[in-house]
């Protein structure tokens, strides 16, 4: 895929701001996810959350203040027992304060947050969906299916959903991708399915399918030539996106070989997608779970700005 570049910016190109906000912390065995591993290995981890701000219509004066994922719930309590029990498997973890709080601690009220999107909706994403009144949420395509029906039994702890977790009135699923390139998906850059979010090339969604259905990142404008990608859950781990490590699998109590991605093919499909595109050199790469991303920029925090 040589040659291959991002959309130029216009005269009038819009930019948007990106605050990374901690959603929590949890602890990752090495064993689940990256192989070879020391069965001994572990990583305490954070699970992002983003406020992404686009200006808005100029004609308005309001800007449109968007979070990619919440992190962990603040309330362990809040999950479903089987949640509770997996996420016992996380230990040691940190789910406070919430990021409804640390919005409201620095002046952003929660019911000023205009849409939630998620990555995905596993437990350590969604967070707390009911703190935001206001928010409209957008999904993945087959991402409300999963909360509805979940997997069949084996697929592992962590795969465990709550169909009540979104408010039907205010929730949406982005359309399902198609190749057809003259309707709603385009292809940009190593991506062949990409949704233009506010039309004016700042925010880009990404179908990079492969952990969950519906597994989506945001691609961000920040400023002229200059890109962040939100990632989610598209790597667990640096040494996959570097290629020093194969994805991990391991034996669930039923006998099956498991992978955290449910679509191990895709996933690294998607990882070599992303791969390409940090090596156009103009784009930030930023994981949910990336721990020395978070450590290295901790200054950049909200309520600074990436």
């Amino acid at each position: 895929m040589s040659g291959l570049s991002l959309p130029s910016s216009s005269s009038n190109q819009t930019y948007v701001t990106i605050s990374p906000i901690s959603g929590g912390f949890l602890t990752l065995p090495d064993s689940t996810f990256v192989n070879p591993a020391d069965s001994n290995a572990k990583r305490y981890v954070p699970s992002l959350s983003f406020l992404v701000i686009h200006p808005g219509n100029n004609s308005t004066g309001h800007s449109f203040r968007l979070l990619f994922d919440l992190g962990l719930r603040h309330r362990v309590t809040n999950y479903s027992e089987p949640q509770q029990k997996h996420l016992e498997s996380r230990s040691p973890y940190d789910s406070q304060p919430g990021v409804a709080s640390i919005l409201e601690k620095h002046g952003v009220s929660k019911e000023d947050i205009d849409m939630i999107i998620y990555s995905h909706i596993h437990y350590d994403h969604h967070g707390d969906p009911e703190d935001f009144s206001n928010a409209h949420f957008r999904v993945g395509s087959g991402s409300l299916d999963v909360l509805a029906n979940g997997f069949l039994v084996g697929m592992g702890t962590h795969q465990h959903f709550d169909p009540n977790l979104l408010p039907t009135e205010r929730t949406k699923e982005f359309p399902p991708v198609t190749d057809d390139h003259d309707g709603e998906w385009k292809s940009v850059g190593p991506f062949p399915h990409v949704f233009d979010l506010m039309e004016d090339g700042s925010i880009y969604v990404l179908d990079t399918p492969g952990h969950l259905p519906g597994h989506i990142n945001l691609l961000c404008r920040i400023w002229e030539d200059k890109w962040v990608c939100l990632c989610g859950d598209a790597f667990h781990d640096l040494r996959l996106l570097s290629g020093e490590k194969e994805m991990g699998m391991w034996m669930s109590d039923e006998g099956r070989e498991l992978c955290i991605h449910v679509d191990k093919n895709a996933a690294e499909e998607s990882i070599k997608r992303l791969r390409e595109l940090q090596n156009m050199g103009n784009v930030e790469l930023s994981a949910a779970h990336d721990e020395v991303w978070c450590d290295k920029n901790q200054h950049r925090f909200f309520p600074h700005h990436l």
